[in-house]
């Protein structure tokens, strides 16, 4: 059946329902549209920090939770630029130096610095940085693609973005490769079940 053809046959089925039913089929199309504009305003919506003196941008359905710096407990043999783990909730966190993983150089912890607990990949991390900004809109058409690099690891950047500043758009997924995510979590001896546990 054609899409036309199924858009007559449910128009003469909705007119051969009594009022009601034709109330109650009105309004829930309404909210079926409602939840439908909801969801394209959430992947409009980016969370906007600091690294540096630049400002980064992330979707905010990646964002769990941010909190103030915390005590981080490093771990041996962990990259360069993964700090160690936290607990939160009996949950233990890898956290990620977000200077550190862009080539930037490592700075003191001030009393903006926080942690933004992102989802990589299914995996709870923490991003250290130096502070956060705002949560702005940014629809699809507003985002220029990044200019080609023909050297470095940049396919985080997914785009580019005009507000007051300049922001740099980070697809998170791309900021650990799967390799990294599995050696991250394999030193920090994580297991199938989200324990954690140090010999």
């Amino acid at each position: 059946m054609h899409l036309q053809d199924v858009r007559n046959e449910v128009a003469s089925q909705i007119a051969n329902l009594p009022d009601d039913q034709i109330e109650a089929v009105w309004s829930y199309l309404n909210e079926l549209t409602k939840a439908e504009r909801n969801q394209t305003d959430l992947l409009n919506q980016y969370l906007t920090f600091w690294c540096g003196n630049q400002l980064l941008g992330t979707r905010i359905d990646h964002i769990i939770q941010i909190i103030p710096i915390v005590e981080i407990t490093s771990l041996p043999d962990f990259p360069p630029y993964m700090k160690g783990v936290i607990s939160l909730r009996e949950e233990m966190i890898p956290v990620m130096d977000l200077r550190l993983r862009l080539g930037k150089e490592e700075t003191p912890y001030t009393n903006h610095t926080c942690i933004v607990i992102i989802n990589i990949q299914g995996r709870s991390f923490g991003l250290i940085v130096d502070g956060v900004e705002n949560v702005e809109r940014i629809p699809e058409q507003d985002i220029c693609p990044p200019p080609k690099q023909t050297s470095g690891d940049t396919g985080y950047l997914m785009g580019i973005a005009k507000r007051e500043h300049i922001i740099l758009i980070l697809s998170v997924d791309y900021l650990l490769s799967t390799n990294e995510i599995s050696t991250i979590l394999n030193l920090s001896e994580w297991e199938n079940n989200g324990e954690f546990h140090l010999e």
